[in-house]
């Protein structure tokens, strides 16, 4: 067992310009010793939404991933605080990180076997990574 990450809020900024991402913004307040005063400052994180289910202005809750899942996004939505538009249940559901975990698993699974095949050198046709599609030969 993976320990406990930090669990960050924030409010989606960009939504459906990226596939299975968003841009979330984070706010923190940071201390100012010359001028005594406390400012607002804003952090972006580029945050993994694989079903494609939040929309610009959701306040979502967001875990940092123990794996990159690409270069720039390490971060998954574990859950919707407050949705903004369409309801929720009119949304596709947020992928839990067992989910997360079982579909990275099955991925890796169907690499090793085309491995497999291409070092054997079988004519079997294999599935691409879009499910139901042949890769071609």
């Amino acid at each position: 067992m993976t320990p406990p990450s930090q669990v960050l809020c924030g409010v989606v900024v960009s939504a459906g310009k990226m596939m299975r991402a968003v841009k979330v913004r984070t706010a923190k307040q940071v201390y100012n010793n010359f001028l005594q005063k406390h400012f607002l400052t804003y952090q972006s994180y580029l945050v993994s939404d694989p079903n494609d289910s939040l929309r610009t202005g959701d306040v979502v809750k967001f875990i940092r991933d123990t794996q990159r899942i690409s270069p720039r996004i390490q971060h998954f939505v574990s859950e919707i605080v407050a949705p903004w538009g369409p309801s929720i249940e009119a949304r596709p559901p947020v992928m839990s990180q067992e989910q997360r975990v079982a579909v990275r698993r099955e991925k890796k699974e169907r690499k090793n076997e085309r491995k497999r095949v291409r070092r054997e050198g079988d004519e079997v046709p294999v599935e691409g990574m879009v499910e139901g599609t042949q890769v071609a030969s």
